[in-house]
């Protein structure tokens, strides 16, 4: 099975203990996702990321998407 991009549109972007919290909502909401890890793609490559706040993206299908944000505004709202 392959993923295309072009199916798939960015929820959040940020550190690696964000994402996960977020991802755990999903889960709980049986959302699938993907998470984009750019620190780890920096070291394969032999670079270096200057941001640790910014190093993970979420992603989720476009088909999912409103609902993820409706979800993600709730789980920001809480956090208040």
């Amino acid at each position: 099975m392959m993923i295309y991009k072009s199916k798939l549109k960015e929820l959040f972007t940020g550190s690696f203990v964000e994402v996960q919290k977020l991802c755990v909502t999903l889960e709980d909401f049986n959302l699938k996702y993907i998470v984009q890890d750019y620190k780890k793609s920096a070291v394969l490559a032999g670079f270096g990321i200057t941001n640790l706040n910014y190093t993970h993206r979420l992603l989720v299908y476009k088909n999912d998407y409103d609902f993820a944000l409706k979800i993600f505004k709730n789980y920001k709202s809480s956090l208040i």
